[in-house]
């Protein structure tokens, strides 16, 4: 009895494929990833936009205190005639009948 030689088998095409194409697959998906997240619009884009929100946030919170201090100066106006008078005097130079004002000039 003779015994005929075993073929080796070819790996099939598909085989080729497979073995090949999961590691190149994740590979590109990785270098995709890499570039989207170095290019504009990936993280230096939200650095920047977490940046401008910090920003923002210190400029509300100075807006904020401005406006209190605005209000209590109305709140002032409104309730002290003093207060009127006081600024109606230094902002707009009025002066009461009667009285003298003295103003100095300096000579260089």
């Amino acid at each position: 009895m003779v015994r005929q030689n075993r073929r080796l088998k070819k790996p099939s095409r598909w085989s080729v494929r497979r073995s090949l194409g999961y590691p190149l697959g994740f590979s590109i998906g990785i270098l995709l990833c890499v570039v989207w997240t170095l290019q504009g619009t990936g993280l230096p884009k939200y650095w920047m936009m977490t940046q401008e929100l910090d920003r923002t946030q210190e400029e509300i919170v100075s807006l904020e205190q401005a406006n209190a201090t605005l209000r209590e100066e109305i709140h002032r106006l409104e309730s002290d005639p003093f207060a009127l008078e006081e600024l109606a005097r230094e902002r707009l130079g009025y002066v009461k009948e009667g009285e003298t004002v003295y103003q100095f000039v300096e000579t260089p």
